[in-house]
């Protein structure tokens, strides 16, 4: 009966320890640095695990701010509601 408990004690203790393992190395490579990317206003890329910032793309195409747009397209607007033709207007 004592080698069994003897037995049970050190396989839950191996199981505390791995299980304690496993989720300090999930905190140091996923949580603290997500956090620590967060903090400073940048995008965390999960996917990746990279820390990124963002650029608009006037920064990036270095076009200057509120200019038309190119080949005279206009600009997008809100679409007119439209209405039901089952139901007619009245006037």
């Amino acid at each position: 009966m004592n080698k069994t408990f003897t037995r049970l004690k050190y396989i839950f203790l191996g199981l505390f320890v791995l299980l304690s393992g496993a989720a300090l190395t999930y905190h140091v490579v996923w949580v603290w640095p997500k956090e620590k990317c967060e903090r400073q206003g940048r995008l965390w890329a999960g996917k990746w695990m990279k820390c990124a910032t963002s650029y608009s793309i006037e920064t990036l195409t270095r076009r200057p701010l509120n200019v038309p747009p190119i080949n005279g397209e206009a600009a997008a607007s809100a679409p007119a509601p439209a209405t039901s033709p089952s139901v007619p207007e009245k006037k």
